[in-house]
């Protein structure tokens, strides 16, 4: 499992997210509500490598100042796994947002093992709805959801997810004071 540094949404928007979770769930389709570990949110991931430690967080916290970033969901995205699929709303990938995530990577400047699909070029900013879709379950899924219209999300504050330790560090943004290092 990957350390992780992920833009949280503020409480309004993450109940917006939750919303799609809860729609899924009552159609009793796989969704993110399923995963019940506590670190379990609404998030993008900006970043991700087989280990992110504490010597990057002071970095990582000036790198998430600044005002937070405007959200605007575009539809729906599909990524294929091995057998199944992952549901996921896109995010514009706005200037604000992308410039996010150039800091972050900047403040990474020298970790190993990155998760390809993160990194600046191939990266696609989303949010999680659900995963472990069959192909059935999936076209059910589109077709529950596919009126919601586009809306704008707030950002909330940023973290780093340390998947050896099981902790979340809260790095800073979204109003939230910058961690010190």
């Amino acid at each position: 499992m990957a350390d992780s540094i992920e833009l949280l949404l503020d409480p309004p928007s993450d109940l917006r997210v939750l919303e799609d979770w809860a729609a899924l769930e009552d159609a009793g389709l796989p969704n993110q509500s399923r995963h019940q570990s506590f670190s379990n949110a609404p998030h993008i991931t900006l970043a991700a490598a087989a280990r992110i430690d504490d010597r990057y967080d002071a970095d990582l916290a000036a790198a998430s100042g600044g005002p937070a970033p405007d959200l605007v969901t575009a539809g729906f995205l599909v990524f294929p796994t091995r057998r199944k699929f992952v549901l996921a709303r896109q995010i514009v990938a706005g200037t604000a947002l992308t410039g996010l995530h150039r800091r972050i990577w900047c403040a990474l400047d020298g970790v190993q093992e990155t998760v390809p699909t993160t990194v600046s070029g191939a990266w696609t900013p989303h949010i999680t709805l659900g995963h472990g879709l069959t192909a059935e379950q999936l076209g059910t899924a589109l077709e529950l959801l596919r009126d919601s219209p586009p809306v704008r999300l707030a950002a909330g504050i940023v973290r780093r997810w340390d998947a050896k330790e099981k902790c979340l560090i809260l790095l800073g943004g979204g109003g939230a004071p910058q961690a010190s290092g």
